[in-house]
Parts: C-alpha cells; structure tokens; sequence
C-alpha cells in the first residue's frame, strides 16, 4: 500500500498536477481501499489548521505586503545604501544587509525579490556591476529571508512538529545572521573582479548617495527599522504571542500611515486580498499534507525511513550530512512549504533517534529547502529573479553558482553547531 501511494504522488508531481492534488489524490485512494471512514480526512485537515500559533503566517505576511505597498522598502534601502556609501561595491553591500533588514518584515524569501529585487538589480547596475550578477545576488540574499523571524516557514514547522513557535522564531535570528556574515565576506571578496572600471550611469548614482544625509534617511526609515526589534523583544519578553506580535505589527503600520497621512483604503484592500491568496495556498498544501502524512504514517513510513538511515550508520555527523543532501535534493524538485510538510514527520522520527532538537532540525530543513529555490529545474526563487531582471535564467545562473559556497558553508555550520539555533531558545 505504501508504494501504491508513493508511486501515485510521484506519478502525479511527473505529470504537472498541483502539489494539493498529488498529496491529496492518492491519500483518498488509501482511505478508499482501506475501507476507512471518509471524516477521516476531515478531522485529519481539522487537527492541522485548528491552531492558534499558525494565525501568525497571515498576519505576518501581511505585515510584510503593506510595507512593500506603501513604499517603505526604498527607504529601508536607501538607508542601507548611505550607511555603506563610503566602501567599495557598496551596493552589492548594501543587497546583503538590506535582505537581512527586510527578512524581519516579510519572513519570505520571494517577498524580498519581489520588494526590493528591481531596486537592487538597478543600484548594482548603477555602480559598475553586471546586470546578470546583481540579480544572481539579489537571489541568494533573499535566502536569510525565511530564517529570520517573523519567518514564515518556520512558523508552520513549529505547527508540523508540535514544538514552541517562539522558540523555532528565535532559533532562526543567530542563524539569519551568521549567513549574512558568510554572503557579505564572500562578496567582499569577489567585488574587485564583478565591478567595473566604470560605468555609464554610476557617476550620477554615487553623488546623489554622497549628497544624502544619514540622519535624514534613518529619520525616514526610523519607524520601520524599530519595528523587528520591537516584535523580536515583545515575544522574548512574553508580552505577545507571535500570533499577537504579527496582529500589533499591522496595526501599527496602519496608525503609522493614518498619522503620516499615507492610508489608502485601496492599498490596504490589495494588501487583504494579497495576503488571502498567498495565506490559502498555504494553508491547502498543509491541508493536503496533513491527510498525506497520516496515511504515511499509518503505514509506518517514518519507522521505515529512520530505520533506513540508521542502516547506514549511528554516526551522528553522517546522518545529518546525509538528511542534508536528501533534502537539498528534494529542494531541487519541490516548493518549501510543500516539502517542509511532507518531510518534516518522517525526517523528525529520523533524528528523534539520533537525539537532535526538533527546533535545530527545523532551521536546517527551511533553509536547506530555502537554498532549493535557487536550483533548476523549479527553481521558483531563480524564476523570479529572471523575470525581475529581465534577463535569461541560464546567465544569472551561471553569476549565482559561486555564492552557492557562502550558502552552503553556512548549512554546514548551522548543521553541526547546534548552539548557533538552539543558544536564544534556551532563554525562553
């Protein structure tokens, strides 16, 4: 029965048919040749949405669609921009930095392409880098994205494994920013051969930066840029939930705006629908999931996968290397969300044995699958970046191949230093 529904879902993801079909589909089949009661599916999908923590995925996404729709983004990045004016490849400095900042806003990767990838890409250009590989950069920055909290993915983890969603959120902040340390190193080093001599418009770009006042941009941006520490704090501190943070983030925003005289009712609408798009697509792959996973678990997969891994070895160190690769594979071929639903019960009887804190296997399944997006053959992230830029895939992906090893080597380190997700937790 087991590879009935296995071969069924392949089958299914092979042919085209959306992820919710490909789970769902085969999970009826099961519950259909078994003789098992239809609600079972029913409650199933009742049990995995009936959560108080998973409110904070649409809040938080949200929270990151009003800043992007009423204009605060540039100033996030002008103000990054004028803060590293006085360093070579500045630019290219200031899409690092920027991601991270913007990461506490949006908790998604492909938010930070949408919302500041056209601002970057033409900064870049501005000051003398190829188009091609201000795009590859604009991509790979944007994977600190759903590590950061408010993230997202991490969010609905903590719903997938029943564990603290505070604590997979805070588990996320160290990591976030020791992968911001690795791509701004790395980058440093490749500026002297990606910049060039000179460029057509970069003259005008680097006077007008010159020319900007710090304490008028960070005047600009203040009350955004207060905004994460603020969320980031009020959880620590236990005065909100991160349901209630995402909550008091958008009210904020919108008493912002009424005050600086910038609301719009057509852009909140807009934001509404956006965030109810974004937030129903979610919510039917972990639907979906949640059938699919039962019925995988009724037949015992995840004891079947874990006693597989542990055929191999009990090394510690090999299980996890190999966990990585497995899920960097999946990456390749699957959505985040997607994966992260179907992977995260089988992998967690897997490490459960070994002995490895959920909250840790969660930071490094989301960004292991997050690094996914920037690989062919669905590379959704690689995508969006094209289309941004509006250059071929295959040039931007050739520029992103070596930022591929800063992404990397932070996996390795945030794989087998535990403390780096689990030391913020700990406090809790």
């Amino acid at each position: 029965m087991i590879a009935l529904v296995l071969l069924l879902f392949l089958a299914m993801l092979l042919l085209g048919l959306p992820i919710v079909s490909a789970m769902g589909i085969p999970a009826l089949v099961y519950i259909l040749i078994k003789g098992l009661p239809i609600s079972t599916m029913a409650y199933s999908i009742y049990q995995a949405l009936n959560s108080f923590p998973l409110l904070a995925s649409p809040l938080f996404i949200l929270m990151g669609s009003l800043i992007n729709s009423f204009g605060e983004t540039e100033k996030l990045f002008k103000f990054a921009k004028v803060l590293l004016r006085h360093t070579k490849g500045y630019t290219a400095k200031t899409n690092i930095v920027v991601s991270l900042i913007f990461a506490g806003m949006s908790g998604a990767a492909i938010a930070d392409i949408g919302g500041l990838g056209q601002i970057e890409i033409k900064a870049m250009e501005d000051e003398g880098f190829s188009r091609d590989y201000g795009a590859a950069l604009t991509a790979a920055t944007s994977m600190v994205g759903p590590i950061f909290p408010p993230s997202i993915p991490l969010v609905i983890y903590a719903v997938l494994a029943q564990v603290s969603t505070l604590g997979c959120l805070m588990a996320g902040m160290i990591p976030a920013i020791l992968i911001t340390i690795t791509m701004y190193f790395f980058v440093s080093l490749q500026i002297k051969s990606k910049l060039k001599p000179q460029a057509a418009i970069a003259g005008t770009s680097l006077a007008n930066d010159r020319q900007e006042s710090l304490w008028q941009v960070t005047k600009d941006a203040l009350y955004v840029l207060i905004l994460i520490p603020a969320i980031i704090v009020s959880m620590l501190m236990g005065i909100f939930s991160p349901s209630e943070a995402g909550a008091a983030a958008v009210l904020y925003l919108l008493i912002i705006q009424v005050i600086k005289g910038k609301f719009s009712f057509r852009l909140l609408k807009g934001c509404i629908m956006e965030t109810y798009k974004t937030s129903a697509g979610i919510f039917m792959i972990i639907a979906a999931a949640s059938v699919f996973s039962k019925v995988l678990t009724m037949e015992r997969f995840p004891e079947m996968v874990s006693s597989w891994f542990l055929s191999f070895s009990d090394s510690k160190a090999l299980i996890l290397l190999m966990i990585n690769i497995l899920v960097l594979l999946v990456g390749m071929f699957m959505e985040t969300i997607s994966a992260l639903t179907i992977l995260t019960p089988i992998l967690l009887s897997v490490t459960h044995a070994i002995g490895i804190n959920p909250i840790h296997l969660g930071v490094i399944l989301v960004f292991n699958l997050t690094i996914g997006m920037l690989t062919p053959p669905f590379g959704v992230g690689l995508f969006t970046v094209a289309q941004i830029a509006q250059r071929p895939m295959e040039k931007i992906l050739k520029e992103l191949f070596p930022l591929f090893i800063p992404l990397l080597i932070a996996l390795l380190l945030i794989t087998y230093i535990p403390q780096l997700s689990l030391w913020l937790p700990s406090f809790l």
